[in-house]
């Protein structure tokens, strides 16, 4: 349920100020009600005090017709007529006053009677010898009849006027109470579907945020196309998930290639060593060609191409871990991308002593995940403890399946271990153990955030003096086997 705009979408600021409007209109209404009732209350007020009023001066007029009957008083006859020019005097104000058909009915019945009764009385008084006992008999009897039928019109209209006022007092109470709430609830519909607009829109932005503070890059959907200030909150914050989500990979890629470095000796060693066997065997065959039977220089040319294919291999590696190339997901085997990632790393480790030992378990599922990423957290992992050991020591990597679907890979190291209070911080942006200039605390931050992008998650467990142990968990892929494409070995 939306408020209308008139020519255009409505923002926040319009609706609230449109509803504000509507609200005022009908304040405005309702007290233009209220008054009009209360002013027409009052009049019926007034009118029932005059039609009461009427009705004392019609039991007045009786008593005076009894004294006139009795002969107590001789100035009764006076007396009963000024009564009847008093009454006479209310049906002339009450007239305008009397508009409800029924009571109309019941009034003009009560002036035919007051004239009825007007005539006879005047006939009956006519002579003064009326008092002394010359009062005929017939006319006795008909003002008698009269009169009593005149105190009980005056007594129908009393009772008309008394039910009218109820009714108005019911009216009243229904515009003061009913209407109200009536008016309110609509207003309390329209204001919480606003509300409950605004506030599900909001929970989707918090949930973005939630999830971006997750490393998660997730776009928020912008199904309410209404152009007010929390479409365009969202629409900011969907640019710059992108942003950062660029910004990341910009990161990454920085991280690759300072990971590149951190091991560039061990790959210039590794790269030498094939180098200097061909360059040997190269000379070897260049010196004594000539002496060599054709079998001999087979093996040395055999041996140059070992050697060149090692040499490119290393060069491959390296090429593939550094390229930079969209995320792709696929079905991968864990144990393939350990022994594709410590064939980067494992010379580094070589000359600084320290030992790599891998248990890997055999026939592990495969995961969905992105080739790259997945090298460069067991790339950083394992940096990271070499760092952590620094000459001899060992790190051992492990893999295997856990009973709760996923696949759990260790990354040990028998370094000093990291204390107690630093461990909830160990994944925070900018936070590190090192010293200054050796580190900016972004490696594990990434590592974190792309673990979380693949549906995982890592836990590290460490005590000082004895070593750290990280553990990355990722979920076994489900896919259907006769549908995927081939996994990657």
């Amino acid at each position: 349920m939306k408020l209308p705009c008139l020519f255009k979408p409505c923002t926040i600021r319009e609706r609230l100020m449109l509803l504000n409007s509507i609200t005022f209109v009908l304040i405005l209404i309702l007290v233009s009600i209220y008054t009009y009732q209360l002013v027409s209350l009052e009049n019926k007020l007034v009118t029932m005090e005059q039609v009461d009023d009427m009705f004392n001066s019609i039991l007045e007029l009786r008593r005076y017709e009894k004294n006139i009957m009795l002969r107590l008083n001789e100035d009764s006859i006076l007396k009963a007529e000024e009564s009847l020019d008093e009454i006479e005097a209310y049906f002339v104000e009450l007239a305008p006053k009397i508009s409800a058909a029924t009571k109309k009915n019941s009034f003009q019945h009560l002036k035919r009677n007051l004239a009825g009764y007007r005539k006879i009385f005047d006939r009956w008084c006519a002579d003064e010898k009326c008092i002394s006992g010359a009062v005929r008999l017939k006319d006795s009897q008909m003002i008698r009849l009269q009169g009593q039928e005149l105190v009980n019109n005056a007594a129908e209209l009393v009772r008309l006027n008394r039910k009218n006022i109820s009714l108005g007092f019911k009216e009243i109470l229904f515009w003061l109470t009913f209407m109200p709430a009536i008016i309110f609830m609509i207003g309390a519909l329209l204001f919480f579907s606003q509300v409950r607009n605004i506030l599900n829109r909001l929970a989707f932005l918090k949930q973005g945020t939630k999830d971006l503070a997750a490393g998660e890059f997730k776009v928020i959907p912008t199904i309410d196309t209404s152009p007010d200030e929390i479409s365009g909150l969202i629409n900011n914050f969907n640019q710059m998930v992108e942003t950062l989500e660029q910004k990341q990979e910009q990161l990454v890629q920085s991280k690759k290639m300072a990971s590149i470095g951190t091991f560039s000796s061990g790959i210039a060693h590794e790269i030498n060593n094939p180098l200097n066997n061909i360059s040997l065997s190269t000379d070897t065959l260049l010196e004594d060609i000539d002496s060599m039977e054709k079998g001999e220089v087979r093996e040395i040319l055999d041996d140059i191409m070992a050697q060149t294919e090692r040499a490119s291999k290393i060069v491959r590696n390296l090429l593939d871990f550094s390229r930079v190339q969209s995320s792709e997901m696929e079905p991968l085997y864990v144990d393939f991308v350990l022994h594709k990632t410590t064939d980067l790393i494992a010379n580094e480790l070589r000359i600084h002593k320290v030992d790599l030992v891998k248990d890997i378990a055999d026939l592990l599922p495969r995961v969905n995940g992105d080739l790259q990423k997945l090298q460069q957290v067991f790339l950083n992992l394992i940096i990271n403890a070499e760092q952590a050991i620094g000459d001899y020591g060992t790190i051992t990597v492990s893999a295997r399946q856990t009973a709760n679907g996923y696949v759990r890979t260790d990354v040990c190291d028998t370094g000093p271990g990291i204390a107690q209070e630093n461990l909830e911080q160990i994944f925070d942006p900018f936070f590190t153990t090192k010293e200054a200039g050796k580190g900016t605390g972004l490696g594990l931050s990434i590592v974190y955030g792309i673990v979380k992008e693949h549906g995982g998650y890592i836990e590290v467990a460490s005590k000082l003096g004895e070593g750290t142990t990280f553990s990355v968990y990722l979920p076994v892929y489900q896919g259907d086997e006769n549908k995927d494409s081939e996994p990657v070995w």
